[in-house]
């Protein structure tokens, strides 16, 4: 009975310190989107002409965006709501960091539902059998990294649940071959057109 109220304790203690040290009572401000009103206009465009060729089965060229574009498409394309004031992303390379403030429940941690985390992470984007997947691999609050027991919990949420679940998002995705990270950009490839039957 003593153990069983000292792991209760123990517990309790580390909750608290989760509480006090990585999860806020709100969100964080994420910073502005870099791009002009046109600017913002133009890649709209780009993607909206992109989305209507796959539609209508013509050949396209891979869709191309930079960080500061997909920052833009989230703060102001209705599919993406479910990210807009949560993930200010930037590309380094062949990999993608983002600043977030993630509601602690949609983390699949309702212990904290009513707490934000406010923080940096490391993520990995990928599509796959017409399912986009955006996991978290690491996340620092407050300039330390999230402890490994919630960190394993947050590895396991797709944060691009919100795209899989929307019927437009989702018709979308699954005229895609391929979204990858190379040299600062994200590339979105279209699902290649099967040959006409001769």
């Amino acid at each position: 009975m003593l153990m069983l109220l000292a792991g209760l304790l123990i517990g309790m203690r580390m909750a608290k310190r989760m509480v006090n040290d990585f999860t806020d009572s709100r969100p964080m401000e994420l910073p502005a989107v870099k791009l002009t009103s046109e600017e913002i206009e133009q890649v709209r465009t780009r993607v909206k002409t992109f989305n209507e060729d796959m539609k209508a089965g013509r050949s396209t060229p891979p869709l191309t965006l930079t960080a500061d574009e997909i920052n833009a498409l989230i703060v102001t394309d209705p599919e993406a709501k479910g990210l807009k004031g949560k993930m200010y992303v930037t590309i380094q390379g062949d990999q993608v960091k983002s600043a977030v403030s993630m509601p602690m429940g949609e983390l699949g941690l309702g212990l904290f539902k009513k707490r934000y985390l406010n923080g940096d992470a490391t993520l990995s984007v990928s599509l796959r059998n017409g399912i986009l997947r955006v996991y978290a691999h690491d996340i620092n609050v407050k300039g330390k990294p999230l402890p490994a027991v919630y960190m394993q919990k947050i590895r396991d949420v797709n944060w691009a649940d919100g795209f899989n679940n929307d019927t437009n998002a989702s018709a979308a995705l699954n005229k895609l071959q391929s979204i990858e990270v190379k040299d600062g950009k994200v590339l979105i490839t279209p699902a290649e057109k099967p040959p006409p039957n001769q």
